[in-house]
C-alpha cells in the first residue's frame, strides 16, 4: 500500500513540474525573441529583420511606460512601413502627447501616403493634445480624399479643442458633401460638449456652496 501511495504521490508531480518546466520555457522563448525590459526593446529597433523591429514596436507599447514613447518616436522613421504604422497606433493609444510635434509633422510630409495619414489623424485625436487642433484645421483646407478628410474631421472631434469651432461651424452647414457635413455636426457637437464640462470646472463650486453653513436650530432671531 505504501509503495502504491507513492506512486501515484509521484504521477500526481509530474503534471505540475511539466507546467511550471512548459512556464519558464515560454519566459525564455519571448525573452529570447522580445526582450525583457525598454532597453532591450529598444536595442532590438536596431535589428536589420523588420519582423523583429515590428515586435519591438508591439511590446514597448504594451508596456504603457512613458520611457518607451522617445523610442516609439524614432520608429515612426523607420523603413518598413509596418513598423511606421505600428508605433503610429501605439503612440496614440499611450496618448503621448511629447509626440504630437512629430505626428503633425509627418502628416504635412508630401511622402506620407494617405492611409497613414489617417492613422496619424487617428492617432492625434486619441491623444487629444489641443495643440494639433490648428495645424488639422489648416490640413482641412488641402485637396483631400474624403476618407482622409472624414478622418481629421473626427480628430478634431476628438481632441475638442475651442480653435475647431468655427471651422467645424462652416463645414457642417455649407461643404457640399453630406458626409463631410454629418461628420462636421458630430464632431461640433462633442466639442461644445467639452468646452461645456471645461468651463463648468474652471468655474469651480458656487459662491452658495462656499458659504459657511447654519446648524440647525441656530439660525433663529437674535434675543433682545
Amino acid at each position: 500500500m505504501l509503495v502504491a501511495a507513492v506512486v501515484v504521490g509521484a504521477m500526481a508531480v509530474r503534471p505540475v513540474t511539466a507546467q511550471i518546466s512548459g512556464e519558464q520555457v515560454r519566459q525564455r522563448y519571448e525573452k529570447n525573441t522580445k526582450g525583457a525590459n525598454i532597453s532591450d526593446y529598444s536595442k532590438r529597433l536596431q535589428s536589420e529583420d523588420a519582423d523583429t523591429r515590428l515586435e519591438a514596436v508591439k511590446s514597448l507599447g504594451a508596456s504603457k511606460d512613458k520611457a518607451a514613447v522617445e523610442h516609439l518616436i524614432r520608429a515612426l522613421g523607420d523603413t518598413d512601413v509596418r513598423v511606421q504604422a505600428k508605433a503610429i497606433d501605439m503612440l496614440g493609444q499611450m496618448r503621448a502627447n511629447e509626440s504630437t510635434p512629430v505626428l503633425v509633422q509627418y502628416l504635412f510630409l508630401r511622402t506620407t501616403e494617405p492611409q497613414m495619414k489617417q492613422r496619424i489623424l487617428a492617432s492625434l485625436g486619441k491623444i487629444g493634445d489641443p495643440r494639433a487642433a490648428q495645424p488639422i484645421v489648416e490640413f482641412l483646407h488641402r485637396d483631400l480624399d474624403p476618407a482622409t478628410r472624414g478622418t481629421a474631421i473626427y480628430a478634431l472631434g476628438d481632441i475638442g479643442s475651442s480653435e475647431a469651432v468655427q471651422p467645424l461651424s462652416e463645414i457642417s452647414v455649407a461643404d457640399k458633401d453630406p458626409t463631410a457635413r454629418r461628420l462636421a455636426s458630430e464632431a461640433l457637437n462633442k466639442v461644445q460638449a467639452q468646452q461645456a464640462i471645461q468651463k463648468k470646472e474652471a468655474k469651480g463650486p458656487s459662491a452658495a456652496f462656499l458659504a459657511p453653513k447654519v446648524p440647525p436650530g441656530q439660525g433663529g432671531e437674535e434675543e433682545q
